[in-house]
């Protein structure tokens, strides 16, 4: 056995498949056991045999808690009488609930989280409160999970009156006079699944498996439904459903009729569509008829808004328009201009006139609140800011600081470059580099590269510690906004999704060709393309995770020459069986279905699972996992990948699997459980790459 890796048991499985013979050594792996249960503490130990007794540890542990185990505010969900936030201290494990009266009331702690579990393993997923402030409903995660059991609180006197368990994909959307919600789950009441959920409407302290049901006939076991949007008044429900997460469909609902029922008004119009209701009127962002989205408005006048009636009032321009919000009898749109965010005011009828202006070249969110009262608050970030919240002034156009980070960064170290190279196809892609000012680009900088690449999923400038600490160490974080994403609007989605997939990954590794000087690429505002050469493939290393997973794993197997060092966190790799877990059902709008003829030969000619070949010299490699992921990307990816390239891999380096118990997809960590990964990680990145 070799000293980096596990010998794992071999049980062949054959099947056929579209007329293809494949074998599978490793499918026991997918079911837990005692056998299986071993051989995840046998790789467990493996990993703290390489960082246990790292010399650095105790310096990086250090380091992490002071960026890590610090005061943090999150954004406050306002209401008519009060703001309610999650708050974590020094020294917690996870945020609790807090509230203040506003305008000017003391800051009470709402629901203290260490009453629900001494072992840090219960934590809060969503939460909403009534429009007035007066009941909150709230969902408890335990270990992580996408489960939640939800509670309703009256806030004044304290009881609980009423709680749903086993909600999955859903929050509560309050009736405007606070006698119930609307929400979603599976039809079957003592059979509640992830798949063939319905819209109910719940009354308060009634059972809710007797709750009437608005939605539900005709929808596939994958489409995800939930309310968008209800008007003030009471009168008007949007229903989104979600067909995979690709596409949506919208339906009206009249709450004022003594029989509910759902229409469909977008019917066979093909796109994504996101509704918002002011003031009797529907807004519609879409990007029916429109790569880069339009808005639509339609008066809701007591019949159907069906889409023949919707009026364009912004149509679709060069720039993708990312998101909206209607408040204070404006229209907030943020736009991506070449992956840099801006936030443009429209009036009602759709005429730009004026931008927000956020404190820097950051990433702001549109105004949230309630206007009647003047509690509106956006909140901003950089990749050197982090997340700080201001109260805004809707009429004035004006910010002022509401919450302050406690944690301050030296910006005038670092710098943030935007640079443009060519794919293999010869598309224009984008990519961050992130990196201090000093830096000599001499082929000799650590460097971790990172994408997404799925999803519509936009990669714009954020705030992390794991960035500032790898900067601190000396090394350079670059971002590349590969096709898959939605930075330029749906059409570069497209260009990476189903048979297009393989887009994602040459582009990912064009970026890599770019920072190691083999491809030229341009800074943003110059038209010449150069070699800058950042760093060289012993210095190259890789992070993705989730869909990001699949793409660090995508390309491992491909180009295992060109990187240093690969990380692999809650990935897909078994391409021909992600569709089986009960997340991973809704992933076949994105992906494609392996039980079709057509996508099996796509998702097999990518498949980072079945393309690792015996004999090839593979980079050092940490695929990291969890046990309660239910998400979709089940543990089942890792485990399989780890044993196939341990047992092929021919070169010294290590292929490690680092499996977490009590924790989920990214949720249930708590402070110390991410302390103690982000070392791990980095210790890892530094030993190889430095």
């Amino acid at each position: 056995m070799k000293h980096h890796s596990v010998a794992t048991l071999i049980k062949p499985f054959e099947e056929t498949k579209h007329g293809r013979k494949l074998v599978d050594n490793y499918r026991w792996l997918e079911t837990a056991g005692e056998e299986r249960t071993a051989w995840i503490d046998q790789q467990n130990k493996l990993v703290d045999s390489f960082v246990l007794d790292d010399p650095n540890r105790k310096e990086f542990l250090k380091r992490f808690d002071e960026l890590f185990n610090r005061d943090r505010t999150s954004f406050p969900k306002a209401t008519l009488s009060r703001l309610i936030y999650l708050k974590i201290r020094h020294g917690e494990k996870h945020p609790s609930l807090y509230m203040r009266s506003w305008p000017d009331g003391e800051e009470q702690i709402l629901i203290d989280i260490d009453k629900f579990s001494e072992q840090g393993n219960v934590s809060f997923g969503s939460w909403s409160p009534t429009r007035d402030g007066k009941l909150f409903a709230y969902g408890m995660s335990k270990d992580g999970s996408d489960w939640l059991h939800w509670y309703v609180l009256d806030i004044e006197s304290g009881d609980i009156l009423d709680e749903i368990p086993s909600l999955v994909y859903t929050w509560p959307n309050w009736l405007p006079d606070n006698s119930g919600f609307i929400y979603s789950r599976s039809t079957d009441p003592e059979n509640l699944s992830k798949n063939g959920l319905s819209v109910f409407m719940h009354k308060l302290g009634t059972d809710w498996r007797t709750d009437k049901m608005i939605l539900g006939d005709g929808l596939s076991e994958t489409d995800i439904p939930n309310a968008m949007a209800i008007s003030r008044d009471g009168h008007h429900l949007i229903i989104e459903v979600e067909h995979g997460l690709t596409l949506n469909e919208l339906f009206y609902t009249d709450l004022s009729a003594d029989e509910l029922t759902a229409q469909s008004i977008t019917g066979d119009h093909v796109g994504l569509f996101y509704a918002d209701i002011y003031k009797g009127v529907l807004f519609v962002r879409t990007s029916n008829e429109a790569s880069n989205y339009r808005v639509c408005r339609v008066d809701l006048d007591g019949s159907v808004p069906l889409y023949g009636k919707w009026e364009t009032i912004v149509p679709e321009g060069d720039d993708v328009l990312l998101e909206f919000n209607v408040i204070g009898d404006r229209i907030f749109i943020k736009r991506s201009i070449d992956v840099v965010t801006h936030t443009f005011i429209h009036s009602l009828d759709g005429l730009e006139i004026g931008e927000l202006k956020y404190p820097g070249v950051g990433v702001g969110s549109l105004p949230y609140g309630e206007e009647e009262v003047d509690a509106v608050f956006v909140s901003y970030c950089s990749f050197f800011q982090p997340n700080e919240t201001y109260k805004y002034d809707i009429k004035r156009n004006e910010l002022s600081k509401f919450t302050e980070s406690s944690l301050k960064i030296d910006t005038d170290k670092y710098l943030t470059e935007q640079v443009f190279f060519r794919s293999f196809d010869g598309t224009s892609v984008p990519m961050f580099v992130i990196r201090g000012r000093d830096v000599e680009l001499d082929g000799s900088n650590p460097v971790i590269l990172t994408g997404y690449g799925g999803f519509s999923y936009s990669r714009t400038p954020y705030f992390s510690a794991a960035i500032v600490f790898w900067l601190e160490q000396g090394g350079i974080y670059a971002i590349a906004n590969i096709r898959g994403g939605g930075e330029y609007g749906e059409n570069w989605h497209r260009d990476g999704m189903l048979g297009n997939k393989q887009n994602v990954f040459d582009d990912f590794i064009a970026a890599g060709e770019a920072l190691v000087g083999e491809r030229p690429l341009r800074l943003a505002g110059e038209d010449d393309f150069s070699v800058r050469k950042y760093s060289s493939r012993k210095y190259l290393g890789i992070s993705g995770g989730s869909n990001g997973g699949l793409l660090t794993g995508a390309v491992l197997v491909q180009r295992p020459d060109l990187w240093a060092a690969v990380i692999s966190d809650v990935p897909l790799l078994d391409m021909l069986r992600f569709h089986l877990t009960q997340g991973g059902k809704f992933w076949m709008s994105e992906y494609g279905n392996p039980d079709n003829p057509e996508d099996f030969e796509w998702l097999l000619s990518y498949s980072p699972y079945h393309n690792v070949k015996d004999g090839s010299h593979y980079p050092s490699t940490l695929l990291k996992t969890s046990l309660h992921d239910d998400r979709g990307t089940d543990s089942l990816h890792a485990f399989k990948m780890a044993a196939k390239l341990q047992a092929a891999n021919s070169s010294d380096n290590p292929i490690l699997l680092r499996t977490m118990t009590n924790v989920g997809h990214g949720a249930g960590r708590t402070t110390q459980m991410t302390i103690d990964e982000q070392t791990e990680i980095f210790l890892f990145m530094v030993k190889h790459l430095m």
